[in-house]
């Protein structure tokens, strides 16, 4: 297109803007007056004006066709340029302009008046006149078109592996455990990636899980820094261009972390917000999918919200979020879906990892199991439970439990009863490797007066301190 046809004619980015604004069909849009407009483009501009062209149109629903549609608008304001010349051509633009003008200066007086003469006239939507809508769904019932989605995760449980399954199911509509059903329709995925290096990591990640490559854009806040001097923030123009030039059904920002502001402290809901929303605004905008990845925290015993940062507007403003951890007692990774704003949370995904090779470069892939209820506060209460029921691992266990107690001894059905139930074990079991630790001497038993004067087995281990023939509080 043709660059700054007259500096005659006003056009700045916001006045394009607004000018797209008043648009309502066809002929407008894609008119000789927005080919001119959107020849002006600045450095400053947040996005390319023939973006901002296709976004409204995409606003109108003027779906059908429109890349044709936008080419051959293209290509019949360069004709008519080149046909009548470059004077009669900005002739033609300052009349459109004008005509532009009067009708834009005319609604803003009209908007003026109906302010003046009832200005607290204000009535909210009823929502008996608000249409249903339906959700769209990058992957059903899991990530909202349009929305910013969330994934949290303990460090070394895989979601950078998992994310590479995503990735290959939305650029390739591979099929998994993960994702069964295939996609609507597949489109290309913008990572934003703070820590893996495209080369070294994610290309013989994405490979393995079968993504397509020809779909895969990445950007490294390292490269970017590198260029720049600048660190690259979700709040940036920069980042927006980004957004905008990749068209991608699905953005990956991973971790969230790596393009926040400087100074931005998680714990301030004010900030966090601030930071996130231009995110949800671009989703809104181009009608893609977001996934932040963030980093859980150290706290023990927390699940859900508490497990991800000390701000919870980061689990506010995401629609669906996703918490990755390890099972504690298979050593298998869990995924649980742990808030879904527009469906019902899917059923936990269990996997592992397995080792893989791509061109001899060494990588891993995510590999599907099962599904299960359980959710993440299930898996973080859950106790260690001992699987082997062997007469040496019980009594390792008893042992264990022993050393673990109070003076290294305890009531000799309290500890079976907790071996039992740590072990799985039968009572034969049990049995057994009680007596073989009574043979070897590594543990003692005694009767020992207890609170009311009655008598009672203790067990004890053998190296403890003498132990009296009272015992009042055990």
């Amino acid at each position: 297109m043709q660059k700054n046809m007259t500096d005659r004619t006003p056009g700045s980015y916001d006045d394009f803007v607004a000018y797209l604004g008043t648009v309502r069909t066809e002929e407008e849009l894609f008119s000789r007056l927005t080919y001119w407009f959107a020849g002006q483009d600045r450095p400053e501009d947040v996005l390319s004006r023939s973006e901002l062209v296709e976004a409204r149109a995409k606003e109108l629903g003027f779906w059908q066709g429109l890349t044709f549609r936008m080419e051959r608008w293209l290509a019949d304001g360069k004709s008519e340029l080149e046909a009548v010349g470059r004077e009669e051509f900005q002739s033609r633009i300052a009349e459109d302009y004008a005509a532009y003008r009067e009708k834009a200066d005319a609604a803003r007086a009209r908007f003026r008046d109906r302010r003046r003469a009832a200005p607290l006239n204000f009535t909210p939507d009823c929502l008996e006149n608000v249409p249903i809508q339906n959700v769209s769904w990058l992957v059903d019932g899991l990530l909202p078109m349009g929305e910013v989605s969330l994934l949290g995760a303990d460090g070394g449980t895989g979601k950078g592996i998992w994310q590479a399954q995503l990735i290959a199911y939305v650029t390739a509509g591979r099929t998994s455990g993960f994702f069964p059903q295939p996609p609507e329709k597949t489109g290309s995925v913008l990572i934003f990636s703070g820590e893996d290096d495209p080369g070294k990591v994610l290309k013989a990640r994405l490979t393995a899980a079968g993504a397509d490559m020809s779909r895969v854009m990445v950007v490294t806040s390292d490269a970017y820094f590198a260029r720049t001097g600048s660190p690259l923030c979700i709040p940036d123009t920069s980042f927006a261009k980004y957004v905008g030039k990749a068209a991608p059904a699905l953005v990956i920002i991973d971790p969230l972390q790596s393009f926040l502001p400087a100074g931005v402290e998680m714990a301030s809901r004010n900030q966090m917000r601030s930071a996130l929303l231009p995110l949800k605004a671009l989703c809104a905008k181009h009608g893609c999918a977001a996934l932040i990845s963030m980093h859980t925290n150290k706290r023990a015993n927390v699940s859900g919200r508490a497990r991800l940062a000390d701000s919870s507007d980061i689990w506010d403003i995401a629609r669906s979020v996703l918490m990755m951890g390890r099972d504690k007692n298979s050593e298998k990774l869990y995924l649980s879906h742990e808030k879904s704003s527009y469906s019902a949370p899917a059923r936990t995904a269990l996997l592992h990892i397995e080792q893989a090779q791509v061109e001899g470069v060494k990588t891993a892939v995510a590999v599907f199991d099962s599904r299960t209820d359980k959710k993440d506060a299930d898996f973080v209460e859950e106790r260690r439970v001992r699987t082997a029921q062997t007469k040496e691992d019980t009594a390792q266990a008893i042992l264990n439990v022993l050393a673990e107690s109070k003076l290294g001894s305890m009531p000799s059905t309290q500890l079976r009863a907790e071996v039992m139930k740590e072990m799985g074990c039968s009572e034969v079991t049990y049995n057994r490797a009680y007596s073989s630790l009574v043979k070897s001497g590594e543990i003692k038993k005694q009767q020992f007066n207890q609170q009311g004067s009655t008598r009672g087995w203790y067990t004890f281990l053998a190296y403890c301190s003498k132990i009296t023939d009272k015992v009042t509080n055990i």
